[in-house]
């Protein structure tokens, strides 16, 4: 398989995953297609721009049987780009087993020609106990392995490993070193459905990065079931590259409308801010009198709905991407988690794991940052120039800390002439400028990217909330010996931190 990533930020990027229906560019939502009962025609999700879908080959064999191997599993849902079948773990999850031997579902999932197959896995969920969730991570890793072993590697075909391990993270670190060593290019988080369901977003946060610390570079991520506008941003900037849901549908038939940043109830609703086909053409009150009588899904509500919910799905995706490129993803999870408190406690976790995130961050941005409140100082922009000014050294004896300027950098501003002007002996003086969120700022790299690249919100600050902040202060007193330190006694902040090593 070839995978090549063209942008990155945060543990989120922009990849071009090719296969043998075309070339898919990633970060890409892959909507579940029923091989029976689908709604809208698979062909007509192709047409909006969805370049890969996913379908279920247990419900495909129990259906068609060995037939599925003669027409193929593209001519069987009528779709000609990138076809992903699940193996029927989901139903093993739900129903306890199915009556299919991964053998056999491998030599199906092979013989109808899927683009991208998983084998067939034993999912752990959430809450199962760590004894008994060991026992099926092995037991998928090993069939997993026979099943690459057993695969034609010539085909073009992409099979994927799955990870299993549910909230055990050194499970699912297990389950990612087997299925490595066994040979797998691309790999899928399973059982993450549950974690969401349980509102348990930082759960799944960490369940997510304890698999993407052993994952190379170069190895893509599915997530399966991620599919609302959002969860998707979290699950990008934490390294997934695809994720496939049937939310869309499911939504739409419990009338359902999903927006950037909840789902409602369309009897609920008064007004339309979307400017889809399906809106843009109704107000709710008209969608909602269309039924599903009569003419049936194909031409009533649910099938109205879908269409807006796979639109609302893709236009968070699109903007995920123009985030990666503008440098701004730490802004755009943030904002989104701010929708809901669970959500909300995955920016802790994000916070604990800032080296994991710096890995793919850029160290130079064209941009400048957006640092609203306590939580930004953690984004790895910051703790890449925090790791910087800590290993900062100087000859000179005194510190004069001087208020922040509007322009940037420091040195070009009216206020530093002033100073330079004003003060007696002013060589003498190490100046630094500080940001609550960014840190302290030299003026000697106060023209380096970020300590020039920022705007801050101005509102007071509780020095208490900047650990980033009094690490960087103690550890820059440690390293430069100065006997006296010069700073605005009625700027509490920075007095808080002179007053702590005094």
């Amino acid at each position: 398989m070839s995978f090549e990533v063209t942008r990155s930020d945060l543990a989120g990027r922009i990849g071009r995953l090719k296969t043998n229906h075309g070339t898919v560019e990633t970060p890409a939502y892959v909507p579940v297609i029923h091989p029976v009962k689908q709604t809208i025609p698979a062909g007509e999700i192709r047409g909006m721009g969805f370049d890969m879908v996913i379908t279920n080959a247990y419900i495909t064999i129990k259906n068609y049987g060995d037939a599925a191997v003669k027409r193929g599993i593209h001519g069987i849902i009528g779709y000609d780009g990138a076809v992903m079948t699940d193996s029927g773990g989901y139903q093993v999850l739900e129903y306890g087993d199915v009556d299919v031997s991964p053998e056999q579902m491998r030599e199906f999932e092979a013989g109808i020609m899927a683009d991208l197959a998983i084998p067939l896995d034993r999912p752990t969920g959430l809450g199962m106990p760590k004894v008994e969730a060991r026992r099926y991570v092995d037991h998928t890793v090993r069939v997993s392995r026979e099943t690459l072993l057993a695969s034609d590697r010539g085909n073009g075909q992409i099979w994927v490993g799955p990870i299993q391990g549910g909230e055990h993270s050194d499970l699912v670190r297990r389950s990612v070193r087997g299925l490595l060593g066994a040979g797998f290019g691309m790999l899928a988080l399973g059982s993450p459905v549950e974690f969401m369901e349980s509102y348990e977003y930082g759960l799944l946060s960490r369940m997510i990065i304890a698999a993407k610390r052993g994952i190379p570079h170069s190895v893509p991520l599915h997530l399966f079931g991620a599919g609302h506008p959002l969860t998707i941003p979290l699950a990008v900037a934490l390294g997934c590259d695809t994720f496939d849901s049937a939310s869309y549908m499911l939504y739409a038939r419990q009338g359902r409308y999903i927006t950037e940043d909840r789902t409602r109830r369309l009897s609920e609703m008064s007004y339309f801010a979307c400017p889809c086909g399906v809106c843009s053409g109704h107000t709710p009150a008209e969608l909602d009198a269309l039924g599903d009588g009569g003419g049936g899904e194909a031409g009533g509500r649910t099938r109205a709905l879908a269409l807006h919910n796979l639109h609302a799905i893709k236009a968070e995706v699109d903007r995920v991407k123009e985030a990666i490129a503008e440098g701004r993803l730490w802004e755009h999870v943030v904002k989104k988690c701010r929708a809901h408190p669970r959500l909300y406690e995955a920016v802790g976790v994000m916070a604990e794991n800032p080296d994991y995130l710096q890995k793919a961050t850029p160290a130079f941005k064209k941009r400048a940052m957006f640092l609203y409140s306590p939580e930004d100082q953690f984004r790895p922009e910051v703790i890449s120039y925090n790791e910087g000014i800590r290993r900062f050294r100087t000859a000179k004896r005194s510190l004069m800390i001087m208020p922040e300027t509007e322009r940037k950098p420091a040195y070009l501003t009216p206020e530093y002439r002033r100073l330079r002007e004003g003060t007696k002996d002013f060589e003498r003086y190490q100046v630094c400028q500080y940001s609550p969120f960014l840190g302290l700022i030299p003026v000697e790299v106060s023209d380096v990217y970020p300590a020039s690249h920022y705007v801050a919100a101005r509102v007071g600050q509780d020095p208490r909330a900047f650990p980033v902040f009094e690490r960087t202060w103690r550890r820059f007193l440690e390293n430069n010996r100065f006997d006296e330190i010069v700073y605005d006694e009625e700027d509490r902040f920075i007095a808080h931190f002179v007053r702590m090593v005094s």
